[in-house]
């Protein structure tokens, strides 16, 4: 299942991923999830963090343009040290 995403990534927006997120791999098990950011405009703190949740629980977060590449490579940088 890929998510793609498009605008911006804020306020109400990110609690509507996570809850079609949650709604989709709660009731059918898919995996992976796909998150595609090529379309995505912005992504503030809540959205990155909803981001980091998805990743860690085996999402695939997919980026182009450097601002959505810095994040996506944050987060994969910080789930690496946690573990």
């Amino acid at each position: 299942m890929t998510f793609r995403l498009e605008g911006k990534l804020a306020g109400p927006w990110v609690k509507e991923l996570e809850l079609s997120w949650r709604s989709a791999t709660g009731t059918h098990h898919i995996y992976p999830v796909r998150v595609d950011l090529s379309s995505v405009s912005f992504i503030d703190a809540d959205g990155k963090g909803l981001l980091a949740r998805m990743y860690d629980e085996g999402a695939k977060l997919v980026a182009t343009g450097c601002l959505n590449k810095c994040i996506v490579e944050g987060i994969m940088r910080s789930a690496e040290q946690k573990a």
